[in-house]
């Protein structure tokens, strides 16, 4: 059992009761013990990777005309989390697409005269979308670079494309190669290799990112797992998500979490906060959870918090609770209301606090299932879902 969770079950008394006098063995027999220990090595993880990001691969995205960023499920949330800040940092287009998608119409993405550098990102590096997608790439257009992310040292991702000089490899290793049903640590240290894709290999600025993450991440494990332990408990039968740019895509992530995790018995949704009133909002009932990844850009932040005073005043929702740094000193918690403050921060912004985010909607997921008297490590007690996508046919373009 790791330093943190220790520390976590002397100040959490839901952790302390999953962990005192039950060795990390027996914690794994009892179907939470992968999941536990996931979520809490974050921290510990983020700063082990942030040395290994860059070098191998920043040339390729100089030199590109633009970026697809692609993945199946969580992985293609990565790329919804990291489009709008690699854009703007490279200077180039960078589009998130779904590996599925461009399996199902690759001449939409690629062709001859357009090539961007495809980055596919993977925990197992094995998803039968992720393995078709870069062969087809390999073969119909071999001039376009591919960059694999990979948490799985001995996946196809990690393997198969070793001497070819037009695809480079980054696996991050078996520390962050989830053993849970659900990712956790594999996803926020897949988007931290993706955050580093836009800054360059001299620069300093990841591993100062991943310090300041790893502050702010034990600091929300130590101070706000009872209070998210309790929210999950609470009444609700629906959890919805928001967030603007960068952290939409945290909130895709965070709700999937709370979806695979409770084995679809808590319905799910995530939603930009401005895109709610355009017919979303019609699915907040006064069971609905509603959680809200507030952004540190002030503009950005006067639209959202108006509209959650909106749904307020429409008396929408169970509970609304506030995520973000630096929150408004008038959010004062309540039964309808819960502020999580992350601490505050000169470095980390929207683009950064993607991986705090996604790690509310670990816990709230986590203890949702406990509730629910589900498995963490394997919820899907009727095998609806896997750890990987099990290999299916595919059909040549």
């Amino acid at each position: 059992m790791s330093d943190l969770v220790k520390a976590l079950a002397a100040r959490a008394p839901s952790i302390q009761t999953l962990t005192r006098g039950i060795s990390t063995a027996d914690q794994v027999s009892r179907g939470y013990g992968h999941t536990l220990q996931e979520i809490c090595r974050q921290p510990e993880a983020w700063q082990a990777i942030a040395s290994q990001l860059r070098d191998c691969v920043l040339p390729s995205v100089e030199s590109s005309d633009g970026l697809i960023l692609v993945g199946s499920g969580s992985s293609h949330f990565i790329g919804v989390a990291l489009a709008p800040t690699l854009q703007v940092n490279l200077e180039r287009p960078v589009r998130a697409v779904s590996a599925g998608e461009i399996l199902l119409s690759p001449d939409a993405y690629v062709n001859s005269k357009r090539c961007p550098t495809v980055v596919s990102f993977g925990r197992s590096g094995d998803s039968p979308e992720s393995i078709a997608v870069a062969d087809l790439i390999f073969d119909r257009w071999p001039q376009c670079e591919q960059i694999f992310v990979t948490c799985n040292p001995s996946g196809r991702l990690a393997t198969a494309y070793e001497s070819a000089p037009q695809i480079r490899t980054v696996v991050l290793g078996s520390n962050v190669n989830d053993q849970s049903l659900v990712m956790t640590s594999s996803f926020t240290s897949l988007w931290l290799a993706g955050r580093g894709l836009g800054v360059r290999a001299s620069d300093s600025a990841v591993p100062a990112i991943a310090s300041s993450l790893a502050e702010m991440g034990q600091g929300l494990l130590l101070d706000h797992s009872e209070r998210l332990a309790e929210l999950a408990c609470r009444s609700f039968d629906r959890a919805v998500f928001l967030g603007s740019g960068p952290r939409l895509g945290a909130a895709l992530e965070a709700e999937l979490k709370m979806l695979e995790m409770c084995a679809g018995r808590v319905t799910t949704y995530a939603e930009s906060y401005l895109g709610l009133r355009h017919g979303p909002m019609a699915g907040l009932t006064n069971r609905s959870l509603l959680v809200a990844f507030i952004s540190t850009n002030n503009r950005r932040r006067a639209y959202e918090l108006d509209l959650l005073n909106e749904v307020q005043q429409k008396e929408l929702g169970l509970c609304v609770v506030y995520c973000g740094s630096n929150l408004p000193s008038q959010i004062k918690d309540s039964d309808s209301r819960l502020s999580i403050e992350y601490g505050v921060s000169s470095l980390l912004g929207d683009d950064d606090l993607v991986a705090i985010d996604v790690l509310v909607g670990q816990l709230l997921g986590f203890f949702r299932c406990l509730h629910e008297r589900l498995k963490p490590d394997a919820p899907s007690e009727t095998g609806v879902i896997d750890r990987v996508v099990p290999s299916f046919p595919t059909y040549s373009p």
